[in-house]
């Protein structure tokens, strides 16, 4: 499977691939030039969002958690919960990137009310935070439907695009063994691995 620079290229290169095919698409669609570059925008940065900071390879401990720095533990829970590779709860075309966005708001939201409950023991009221960031993005939806369209539809482009190139490499390999030919490059390591010393 291709390695973590690799993956950020093809993340960087199909997310402005996908501004020729966005862009008039939308424009077609009756929106103004102002609107359709918006909506472009939205979803190629959704698209690299996705693929550079909330990579399918975020099941493993690997150079993508790295990029999280102090916060990298957020994602320990997610290494254990999800199975590596393969499945299609991490590395599946649709469901997996919005799982990330989700277990994201869930784990920030279950630390913050820890954090609540143990200020309010010593008299500290703080206000209820994830529930009016949940109102506001439900509020956002209904009011810009368009436009959270747009982000969610790149940002499951960018972890397919990662999911479809590691199918790539692993059924092209398998595709060349069956012909008699065997690849030289070794892909074992490609997820860049690193031990918890390593990264302090």
């Amino acid at each position: 499977m291709p390695g973590a620079k690799t993956h950020d290229a093809i993340t960087v290169v199909s997310g402005l691939a996908l501004a020729p095919i966005a862009y008039p698409l939308l424009l077609n669609g009756g929106l103004s030039l102002e609107v359709s570059g918006l909506d472009t925008a939205l979803v190629v940065g959704a698209h690299c969002l996705s693929g550079l900071m909330f990579s399918p390879d975020l099941d493993i401990d690997s150079a993508i958690d790295n990029r999280w720095g102090i916060f990298f533990w957020v994602w320990r829970p997610y290494m254990r919960i999800v199975p590596h590779h393969r499945h299609w709860l991490s590395h599946g075309l649709v469901i997996p990137p919005l799982l990330r966005l989700l277990y994201l708001f869930v784990v920030v939201s279950l630390l913050f009310g820890g954090v609540a409950l143990a200020l309010a023991q010593i008299g500290v009221v703080v206000p209820d935070y994830p529930a009016q960031v949940f109102d506001a993005l439900l509020l956002l939806a209904r009011a810009h439907p368009r436009e959270v369209f747009a982000f969610l539809v790149g940002f499951i482009t960018g972890g397919a695009a990662h999911s479809l190139a590691d199918w790539s490499v692993t059924g092209g390999k398998h595709f060349l063994h069956r012909l008699g030919f065997r690849l030289a490059q070794d892909y074992s390591n490609h997820d860049q691995r690193h031990q918890r010393q390593q990264r302090w």
